[in-house]
């Protein structure tokens, strides 16, 4: 079943096809909210609010817009919160729970390991806004447009914050021998990262 039509059976009362909805995006809402608060116990509850949101204000979801963009900006809405009453901008990010894969030996997967963590730390130091770009772009794979339709304001403003975070995370990269360390990608949960 499509995303309209669980979303217009979810409006009539129906429960399991709620329930649809929350399986299909409950990852991808759990991602967003752990890259933008940075703690995996406030995500699951993020995520959770985020969906008990939804199934309150669903009545009133309008399907000019994609369902996903729809929830994407109430797990936002959501952290924005969190992060405004926590304070909580530069909390360290335990790296060492992540799991690399695809790496073809030790001495890879350690240097991996090592460049993950430095990205990890980099992230948390941009501000909220411009992590949640980073990861809509790269991670979901969002346009700006959408981006946009996501944060509020234009698909100029999504670019504008996408690139001064890129900027900036190359600078807070920089190695010792002033060696540029470059974000190629930022794919789910495995981030590569590459010395020039």
């Amino acid at each position: 079943m499509t995303d309209p039509q669980l979303v217009a059976r979810a409006q009539e009362g129906d429960l399991p096809a709620f329930e649809e909805l929350v399986k299909k995006y409950q990852r991808e809402i759990y991602g967003l909210a752990y890259r933008l608060v940075l703690d995996a116990e406030e995500a699951k509850d993020l995520t959770q609010q985020a969906f008990m949101q939804a199934f309150v204000h669903i009545k009133g979801f309008r399907q000019q817009a994609q369902f996903r963009t729809w929830l994407f900006r109430i797990a936002i809405n959501q952290c924005y919160n969190y992060l405004k009453n926590k304070k909580k901008f530069g909390d360290p990010v335990d790296a060492d729970n992540f799991v690399l894969v695809g790496k073809d030996s030790p001495e890879e997967d350690l240097i991996a390991q090592d460049e993950r963590r430095r990205l990890y730390a980099a992230l948390t130091r941009l501000p909220a806004k411009q992590r949640a770009v980073i990861t809509l772009k790269l991670e979901q794979g969002l346009s700006y447009e959408e981006i946009s339709r996501v944060l509020g304001g234009t698909a100029g403003a999504a670019r504008v914050n996408y690139c001064q975070a890129i900027k900036t995370l190359k600078k807070y990269l920089k190695n010792e021998d002033e060696h540029e360390v470059a974000v190629r990608s930022y794919p789910k949960m495995v981030t590569r990262v590459s010395r020039r």
